[in-house]
């Protein structure tokens, strides 16, 4: 989804510490989703916030208001980059345009939806190789698996909230690519990540 022109330029503050730098994310992702849901396009962002311009790979998730069948909210989205391609302002706004409008599990996140969705951005470091599962630490790693013209990720948090080891954390990460359980370690390579995560609850109840 292409920006439109600077002449409808968000109007968010701009950031001058790490911790309002996460808050204007999250208000920027909010927006996005907003523009995108009304009317189709994402409107530019200017910065001269340094760490909103270094590459970065973000993946946004999005979650229904909390139920008691559902605490933490029903999965509504989830769309992010690999590879720090974009800067971070950018990634943010294409993974929050898409986590809300092509994400293939869900029917398009509606403009009446978007204040009651709470947003999780997760920055991703590096990608580090994994040859072994006394390599991979429950809760602090993400897994990425590519093989076969085929590759699946899963957030550190998803082992953590189905209660997997490591061995079934690489089990379920190849079904999610589509591979067979046992594809690693001889047919598909095996990467690990940690991610700096963050979230802002739904604005409307």
């Amino acid at each position: 989804m292409e920006p439109q022109q600077p002449d409808q330029a968000s109007g968010i503050e701009p950031a001058t510490s790490r911790e309002a730098g996460r808050g204007e994310l999250l208000r920027l992702a909010r927006q996005t989703i907003r523009e995108v849901t009304t009317s189709g396009q994402i409107a530019s962002f200017q910065t001269e916030n340094p760490w909103f311009l270094e590459p970065a790979a973000v993946f946004v998730t999005l979650r229904t208001t909390p139920t008691e069948d559902e605490p933490e909210g029903a999965l509504r989205g989830c769309v992010g980059q690999v590879t720090a391609d974009a800067p971070l302002y950018a990634a943010v706004q294409d993974a929050a345009a898409k986590a809300a409008t092509v994400d293939p599990r869900f029917y398009p996140v509606s403009s009446a939806e978007v204040d009651h969705l709470s947003i999780e951005l997760s920055i991703l470091s590096p990608l580090r190789p994994i040859d072994t599962l006394d390599q991979i630490q429950i809760g602090r790693d993400g897994l990425l698996i590519v093989g076969q013209r085929r590759r699946g990720l899963l957030l550190p948090e998803v082992a953590v909230d189905y209660g997997w080891d490591a061995r079934q954390f690489v089990r379920h990460l190849c079904r999610k690519a589509a591979l067979p359980d046992d594809a690693w370690p001889g047919h598909a390579q095996l990467y690990a990540f940690t991610t700096e995560s963050f979230t802002a609850p739904a604005e409307a109840v």
